[in-house]
């Protein structure tokens, strides 16, 4: 891996030369040019300092160091800002991503003064971040904070600090082997800070046993990645517990970045259509990382076999992960929101159901991913969070889903509300890519390409090496004609399932979910069914056989019953309309 840790080192270092401002001694953020980073300025220190320029990169630290909150009343006093111009503590996690960029400092390169600021700066952190005590299931946080700690520890020859640091990874470790899985399991962003964590530990800690734990669970992300991950398109198979936008479209995330440390192919560095923007992250740190991945999972990294199955992912609330992988398309579910702490958080960067399928022509990929959507501007209009493209698409329903192999039924409602306004509600089911041309619509026409209603039935989308058929399912009308239309957003094709779109309301029916007026949630959703297009002679045929697929969908006191297919393709979702939280 020598080489791809070379070429990684002189991207991520180029990068951060591009952003570094000498007016301010810091580096600009990727997205917000106008702001500066103090942990990306570290990084980009580091490499002046494998220079031999030490006063550069003192200066560096110097800016950095001013950084941290050290009014005494302040509730985050040792924390950092996250930009310069913030002026206070926003991020509560700064404080680990700068020990995480302090800890990998040659810090004995600078000068003796500096050296003792640094440490001094460390310790102070380490306080803050032990008043934080980040809940085990928020797992990259919590992964960085054992890893700060336990090499942290050993570099301030603080034993208390390395000791909690070891103990916390036991902890961590005991939760997750009984689970089978990271609580935040799948996520192609958070994934890689799990192993850079505990591949980190293992590298350079001198404690035995920790190293020991550490390349244990590891091994065990390794192989948890090595599942989900479909080698014909170079992407993670869902469904993902936390993402990105560029994750979703298939852009060159973090875990891709350490992926090509080990595999070596340039598909995971390609830049992707459907994200403007900087894509990769973390190259210094991959650089740097020694990874142990065991041989099984490389093997099921480098050629994906065929395969379905289904995991409990989350123990509290249950949460159950179902992917089938095939040649030609992958396809992944979650059963219910994922949640982090005790009680869990609903946190809105679900992909409750996504697709992949291989394309010949560039970027080698289609996908689908769904949202559900709440005064998200008119459908059919260019949604302004899609613009620019690099911001992120959050999920503002709540969801049940159930699949079996390469069919899948995707249920939606609303989360409590309270007392805003709104103007829009609706459920986006986007695909990356595919032509208008090569959608048939329920009538057996072709799609002109223009926004347009969408009559009952499925609609069929040919692209690439697969035939992707979708049924939306019948959407509760509030007020203003629930309907569905097709419609373009930039290099999206979308298919909005809409509750409602009308003036301001504050809908009494839901804005707690327990109140007076209330029945029972909304209705929205769809079913899906994905098929390699060798299995049918044209998408027509394959839209037939979808139209005559059974399908129900019926409501009997507050239980919803949502039925596909017949025999073994039968898929079947049941969920209770008065549940707040699924």
């Amino acid at each position: 891996m020598e080489e791809t840790s070379t070429r990684l080192y002189d991207l991520g270092r180029q990068d951060l030369e591009s952003r570094f401002d000498p007016s301010v001694t810091l580096v600009r953020n990727r997205f917000l040019p106008d702001r500066h980073l103090p942990h990306d300025s570290l990084w980009y220190a580091h490499c002046l300092l494998e220079d031999g320029r030490i006063e550069e990169a003192e200066a560096i630290v110097e800016a950095v160091l001013g950084l941290q909150e050290l009014r005494p009343n302040d509730p985050h006093h040792g924390n950092f800002w996250w930009h310069l111009e913030d002026g206070a503590v926003i991020d509560l996690n700064a404080c680990q991503f700068v020990l995480e960029s302090l800890i990998a400092f040659p810090v004995s390169a600078l000068s003796g003064p500096m050296q003792e600021r640094v440490e001094a700066t460390m310790r102070l952190a380490f306080e803050e971040a032990t008043r934080l005590n980040v809940h085990w299931t928020y797992t990259n946080i919590y992964l960085l904070d054992v890893h700060n700690r336990i090499l942290g520890g050993e570099l301030l020859g603080d034993a208390n600090i390395q000791k909690t640091g070891a103990a916390r990874l036991e902890v961590w470790a005991a939760k997750t082997r009984q689970v089978g899985a990271p609580h935040e399991f799948n996520s192609p962003t958070y994934t890689a800070v799990q192993l850079n964590c505990l591949a980190g530990i293992a590298q350079h800690t001198s404690d035995p046993g920790v190293r020991d734990i550490a390349l244990e669970m590891e091994e065990l992300v390794w192989r948890h990645v090595a599942r989900y991950w479909h080698s014909p398109t170079m992407q993670l198979g869902g469904p993902h517990s936390r993402a990105y936008r560029r994750d979703v479209v298939g852009a060159s995330g973090f875990l891709k970045v350490v992926l090509y440390k080990l595999l070596g192919d340039e598909r995971l560095l390609a830049k992707s259509p459907y994200y403007e923007g900087h894509d990769a992250e973390g190259h210094l740190i991959v650089a740097r990382t020694d990874y142990h991945c065991p041989p099984d999972a490389e093997k099921m990294l480098r050629a994906s076999p065929d395969r379905t199955f289904r995991e409990t992912v989350c123990i509290a609330p249950p949460v159950e992960a179902v992917a089938t992988l095939a040649p030609t398309y992958s396809l992944g579910s979650m059963s219910r929101p994922y949640g982090v702490g005790e009680p869990p958080e609903p946190w809105p960067q679900n992909n409750s159901c996504i697709a992949y399928w291989r394309r010949d022509e560039t970027p080698g990929y289609g996908g689908l991913y769904c949202r559900f959507r709440i005064n998200s501007g008119h459908p059919g209009d260019p949604s302004p969070q899609a613009s620019p493209l690099w911001l992120d698409v959050w999920e503002d329903g709540v969801f049940w889903t159930a699949q079996n192999r390469a069919s899948a039924i995707v249920a939606y409602g609303l989360p409590p509300r309270g007392p805003r306004p709104l103007t829009d509600m609706r459920l986006d089911i986007r695909l990356l890519g595919p032509h208008f041309a090569n959608v048939v619509l329920p009538d057996g026409t072709l799609w002109n390409g223009e926004s347009s209603p969408v009559p009952p039935g499925p609609i069929v989308v040919a692209d690439g090496s697969a035939y992707i058929g979708l049924i939306p399912l019948e959407a509760t009308d509030l007020g203003r004609n629930a309907w569905t239309i097709l419609w373009r957003d930039g290099l999206e094709t979308v298919v909005s399932v809409v509750n409602y779109t009308g003036p301001p309301k504050m809908f009494w029916e839901y804005r707690s979910l327990s109140g007076p007026f209330w029945k029972g949630n909304i209705r929205n959703g769809f079913a899906l069914r994905i098929v390699d297009r060798e299995e049918f002679p044209s998408a027509a045929s394959f839209a037939d056989a979808l139209a005559r697929a059974p399908l129900a969908d019926e409501v009997t006191g507050s239980i919803r019953r949502i039925s596909l297919g017949t025999g073994d393709d039968v898929v079947r979702l049941e969920y209770d309309l008065l549940e707040i939280w699924p």
